[in-house]
C-alpha cells in the first residue's frame, strides 16, 4: 500500500474515533462550543487531506458535514436532527475507510442522499444563526446605547476570559514514533526466540559446572527480561481504546430499543495486551448489548420499580493478581430464574428432579448453554440464542474465564478474567506416561502430593476419583486415562501429584506423575491436526529443545464431564452441623515469621511471592528496599525477630491503596480457606487477632499496619488506588521539578506541556482526579485553561490548583473567578502537596463548591 494513503487512513481512523466520541459528548450537551469546535477541525483536517490525495468522494462527503458543522459553530442550535445526520457522515466514512483498506483505491459509490440531507440541515441552521446573531446585535446595540458606571476595581481584575498569548514558543509536547502493528508483532516474535533460547542456556548451564559460563547465562537472562518487558509494554494499550467504541454504541441501543441508559467506564487506563484488547472487542459488546435489552428495564418499568428512568451500564477495569478483571454491571431487572428453569426444561438441558436442586449460581450457568435464550421474541439486538456461549468460548480461549451473578430487581454483574498477554506465561510442566506437558500457572490454585508418604489420599464415589481437600471436595481427573497415555488394563495410580485447578467457579484435580519445571513458556499456535484434538491450547519449545503441549483446562473438565460438579461430593463431609458455606469463607495464606505462632495473611491481597536472596535487599530504616520491575519496592520484616543471616527470604508482594509492597517472612506454610473469626484481639500493633487452624492457634497480621509503615503517603489518601494528577506547565524545568514531588507522595501524575494539550487529554476520556496548572502559560493561560476544563462534560467540579509566583490581588481574584480550588507557589512543596491533598479529601466527602484557601505565604 502506498505510504501516504497507509498515513492518511491511521490518521483519519484516529480522527473519526475523536469526532464520534465528542458527538455522543454533544449530545448530552449541545451548548459546549468546544466541543463542536473541535469536531469541525477533525472534519476539516480529513477534508483537506482528501484534496491533496485526490479523493473526491472523501471530499465531497466532509465538506457537506464540515458546512453544517460550521453553522452550528456559528450560533444555530443544535438539534438531535443535526447529531444524526454527523453520526450518519461518520458511519459512512468509516466504511469508506475500510473499502479503502482492502482495496487500497477510493470505493466507487453516491453519496447524493446523505450530502443532500447535511445540506438542506446546513441551509436551516445557517439561517436560524443569522437570525439569532441578528438579535444579538440588537442587543449588544442597546445596551452600548444606555449610560454605565465605571468601576476602577474591574480594571485591576485580569479578564480570564480572554485568552493571553504570550511571545515564548508553544508548550513541550512529548515526541512519538508510528509503528506499524507488523513490526511489533515481529519484535514480540524474536523477543519469544530468545527467550526460547535463553531457557536453553539455562538448562546447559545448570548441567555443568562452569562458573563463568553460569554468571554470563544469568547475566543474559536479567537482559532478555529487561528487553521481554520493554517489548511488551510497547505491544501494551490502555483498555480505554476498547472503551472509546462504547459510548456510541450504549447510544445506538438506547434509540433502537427506546430506552434511556447511561454508561460509565472506570480504569481506562489500564494497560493490556493489542491482541487481547482486540479479541475481547466482540465479547465485551454482546454483554452490553444483552444489559441493554435483557437487563435493563423500559423508562416506565424503572419508574414504577422507584428507580431513576435512566439505565447504568457500569464497565470496570482493574489489575488482578497478575491479569486483568473487566466488570461490565448494570442496574437492571436481574435474571429471571423462574424463564431460566422453565427454558431449560423445555429445551431437554436437565430434568425436573435435578434442576430443583441447583443452585442459584448453577442455574445462571445455563445462559451460557449454545441456543439458549430468555428473549419472548427475536429484535435486531437479541432474542436468537447464540451469543453467550459464543462469548465463553472467545474468552476461554485466551486462558480467560468469565463468571455471571444476578439479583432479582438489583441487576446482573459479568465478569471477565483475561490474561495481560498471549505470547509469554508462566507456566508448570507436568510429567505424565513418559511425556511432558504445560498448564497456564494463571490456572493453577495449589499443588497437592498424594499417596505414600502425604497427609491426603485419593478416594472413590461410585468409582469416580475424588480428593478431601480440607472443607472441600474435588472431583479428579486423571491426566494419563485422559490422554490415553497408560497402557491398557493398567490400573489407575493411587498417588503423585495433584493440580488443583480454578475454570471460571469450578474446581477440579489433575492428577499428574510429578512436576517437572517451572518456567515462563512461549505460546505457539498448534498445527492443525492437533487442534482438531481439543484439550490442547498451544504449544511451546524448553530450555532443553524438546516441544510440549499446552493443555486447555476448560477443555479437558468439558471432556471428562467435570462441568457441573457430582452433587454426592457433600455427602463426604462427616460433620454436616459444621459445615461453613464457601462464601463465607477467606482463602489464606500461612507463613512462619520469627518465634511464636504462625502467621497468616488474605491471600487475595498477595500479588506474588517471591524468593528474594539476601544482596538484593538494602536496608533502609528499620526496614529494605529492593529492585522490582523498574521500582524500588519497600520491604517490611513481618515480625521483628525474622533472622536475618539467610541466603534468600520469601517476599509476599502485596497490593494495596494504589502501592506495593514487600512483606519479608521465613517460610510459607501452606494455603487454606478459613472462616475468620478472630476469637482473640490482639495488642501487638501489626497483629488483628488469633484464629485456631486445625487445633493451632494462628496471628492474623493487620496488613494495613505494614502498608502505613511502607506507603504512608498514600494510605493516608484512605484510597485503594492511586489518584491522577494532571499536571500542566509549558517549562519543562518545573514539570520535571514538580512531577516527581506529587510521584513520591503517591499520586500517578501525568504532564502536559500546554493547556491544549492538556484539555486534549480529558477531551480523549483521561481521568483526573485533580488537577495543577501553571498561571502563566503561553497561548492559553492557567486561568483561561480553567474556564475551558470546568465546561468539558462531568469535570466541573474537578480540583484545580494553581502555580503562581506571587499571591497579588488580581491573582486571587482571577483564581476564584475562574473557579480555581487553591493557590500555592511553585517552589513551595508543602503547599502544593497540602493542597491537593485537602482537595481531594473534600472532594470524596463534599463534592459542592470548594471555598477558595490561600494555604501558604507565597515565594516571591
Amino acid at each position: 500500500m502506498d505510504e501516504l494513503l497507509s498515513d492518511f487512513l491511521v490518521e483519519t481512523t484516529e480522527h473519526v474515533d475523536a469526532a464520534t466520541m465528542e458527538l455522543v459528548q454533544l449530545e448530552k450537551d449541545p451548548g459546549d462550543q468546544a466541543l463542536i469546535a473541535s469536531l469541525f477541525r477533525h472534519i476539516h483536517t480529513i477534508k483537506g487531506t482528501s484534496g491533496f490525495l485526490k479523493l473526491p468522494r472523501v471530499g465531497r462527503l466532509t465538506h457537506a458535514t464540515e458546512a453544517l458543522i460550521g453553522a452550528l459553530r456559528d450560533g444555530a442550535r443544535v438539534a438531535p436532527s443535526h447529531i444524526t445526520l454527523v453520526f450518519a457522515s461518520v458511519d459512512r466514512l468509516k466504511t469508506i475507510l475500510a473499502e479503502m483498506g482492502q482495496s487500497e483505491d477510493e470505493p466507487a459509490g453516491d453519496d447524493g442522499d446523505l450530502i443532500d440531507a447535511l445540506e438542506a440541515a446546513t441551509n436551516s441552521a445557517r439561517l436560524e444563526a443569522a437570525t439569532s446573531s441578528a438579535r444579538l446585535d440588537a442587543a449588544r446595540l442597546r445596551e452600548a446605547l444606555e449610560p454605565r458606571a465605571e468601576t476602577g476595581a474591574a480594571s485591576a481584575i485580569p479578564n480570564p476570559s480572554v485568552e493571553t498569548h504570550a511571545s515564548g514558543g508553544a508548550g513541550h509536547i512529548g515526541e512519538t514514533v508510528r509503528v506499524s502493528v507488523g513490526v511489533l508483532d515481529r519484535l514480540m516474535g524474536i523477543v519469544s526466540e530468545l527467550v526460547s533460547t535463553r531457557n536453553r542456556l539455562l538448562e546447559l548451564s545448570g548441567a555443568r559446572n562452569d562458573e563463568a559460563m553460569t554468571s554470563t547465562v544469568q547475566t543474559l537472562s536479567s537482559i532478555t527480561s529487561d528487553l521481554q518487558d520493554a517489548v511488551m509494554s510497547a505491544r501494551m494499550q490502555p483498555v480505554g481504546r476498547l472503551f472509546s467504541t462504547l459510548p456510541r454504541l450504549v447510544r445506538d441501543l438506547a434509540h433502537d430499543l427506546g430506552k434511556k441508559i447511561a454508561l460509565s467506564t472506570e480504569g481506562a487506563e489500564t494497560e493490556l495486551d493489542r491482541q487481547v484488547i482486540e479479541i475481547i472487542r466482540a465479547p465485551l459488546t454482546h454483554i452490553i448489548r444483552n444489559c441493554a435489552d435483557h437487563g435493563l428495564e423500559s423508562p416506565a418499568e424503572r419508574a414504577a420499580a422507584g428507580k431513576s428512568e435512566t439505565g447504568l451500564v457500569t464497565v470496570r477495569a482493574a489489575y488482578d493478581a497478575g491479569q486483568i478483571t473487566i466488570d461490565i454491571i448494570d442496574d437492571g431487572r436481574g435474571l429471571d430464574l423462574e424463564r431460566i428453569h422453565a427454558k431449560a426444561l423445555a429445551l431437554g438441558l436437565i430434568c425436573e428432579p435435578d434442576i430443583s436442586k441447583l443452585a442459584d449460581q448453577d442455574l445462571f450457568q445455563l445462559v451460557f448453554t449454545p441456543g439458549f435464550s430468555t428473549a419472548e421474541g427475536v429484535t435486531k439486538v437479541s432474542g436468537r440464542g447464540v451469543g453467550m456461549d459464543v462469548v465463553r468460548e472467545n474468552i476461554q480461549s485466551i486462558g480467560g474465564a468469565i463468571t455471571l451473578n444476578s439479583r432479582r430487581g438489583r441487576g446482573t454483574a459479568v465478569t471477565l478474567r483475561i490474561p495481560l498477554t498471549l505470547a509469554i506465561t508462566p507456566a508448570l510442566i507436568l510429567a505424565c506416561g513418559g511425556m511432558r506437558f504445560a498448564i497456564p500457572q494463571m490456572t493453577v490454585v495449589e499443588l497437592v502430593g498424594v499417596g505414600g508418604g502425604f497427609e491426603h489420599s485419593i478416594q472413590y464415589i461410585h468409582d469416580a476419583a475424588v480428593l478431601r481437600l480440607r472443607n472441600d471436595v474435588l472431583p479428579l481427573l486423571d491426566l494419563a486415562g485422559t490422554l490415553d497415555l497408560r497402557r491398557p488394563n493398567a490400573a489407575p495410580p493411587l498417588q503423585g501429584f495433584v493440580v488443583v485447578l480454578r475454570v471460571g467457579l469450578a474446581r477440579f484435580g489433575l492428577l499428574v506423575e510429578a512436576i517437572a519445571d517451572v518456567q515462563e513458556i512461549v505460546i505457539e499456535p498448534l498445527v492443525s491436526t492437533l487442534a482438531r484434538l481439543g484439550v490442547f491450547s498451544g504449544q511451546t519449545i524448553l530450555g532443553d529443545g524438546s516441544v510440549v503441549l499446552i493443555l486447555d483446562p476448560s477443555a479437558l473438565m468439558e471432556r471428562a464431564g467435570l462441568t457441573r460438579l457430582a452433587e454426592d461430593l457433600s455427602r463426604l463431609d462427616a460433620a454436616p452441623e459444621a459445615f461453613v458455606p464457601p462464601q463465607e469463607k477467606t482463602r489464606i495464606i500461612l507463613v512462619r515469621a520469627g518465634p511464636g505462632p504462625l502467621k497468616a495473611l488474605p491471600l487475595s491481597i498477595v500479588l506474588r511471592i517471591e524468593e528474594v536472596e539476601r544482596d538484593r535487599l538494602v536496608a533502609a530504616d528499620d526496614a529494605f528496599v529492593m529492585a522490582y520491575r523498574d521500582n524500588l519496592l519497600p520491604v517490611i520484616p513481618a515480625s521483628g525477630d525474622v533472622a536475618r543471616d539467610r541466603k534468600s527470604y520469601p517476599i509476599l508482594v502485596i497490593s494495596g491503596a494504589g502501592q506495593s509492597m514487600g512483606l519479608m517472612v521465613e517460610e510459607i506454610v501452606d494455603v487454606t480457606d478459613e472462616l475468620l473469626d478472630l476469637q482473640r484481639e490482639s495488642a501487638a500493633p501489626h497483629v488483628l487477632g488469633s484464629i485456631q487452624i486445625d487445633g493451632r492457634i494462628v496471628e492474623f497480621l493487620d496488613a494495613t499496619h505494614f502498608m502505613r509503615l511502607a506507603c504512608p503517603a498514600a494510605v493516608a489518601r484512605g484510597v485503594n488506588r492511586r489518584l491522577k494528577i494532571l499536571l500542566v506547565d509549558d517549562k519543562a524545568f518545573f514539570r520535571d521539578m514538580l512531577a516527581p514531588i506529587l510521584a513520591a507522595a503517591g499520586y500517578d501524575v501525568t504532564s502536559a506541556g500546554s493547556a491544549h494539550e492538556a484539555l486534549s487529554f480529558l477531551r480523549k476520556g483521561l481521568v483526573a482526579q485533580a488537577v495543577v496548572t501553571d498561571t502563566d502559560m503561553p497561548e492559553m493561560d492557567g486561568y483561561n485553561f480553567a474556564r475551558a476544563l470546568h465546561r468539558l462534560p462531568g469535570l466541573a467540579e474537578l480540583p484545580i490548583v494553581a502555580l503562581a509566583a506571587q499571591a497579588t490581588p488580581s491573582v486571587l481574584a482571577a483564581a476564584q473567578a475562574c473557579g480555581i480550588s487553591a493557590v500555592a507557589g511553585k517552589f513551595d512543596r508543602r503547599a502544593l502537596l497540602d493542597s491537593v491533598a485537602r482537595l481531594l479529601e473534600a472532594a470524596q466527602t463534599a463534592p459542592q463548591d470548594i471555598e477558595l484557601r490561600i494555604i501558604s505565604e507565597l515565594a516571591a
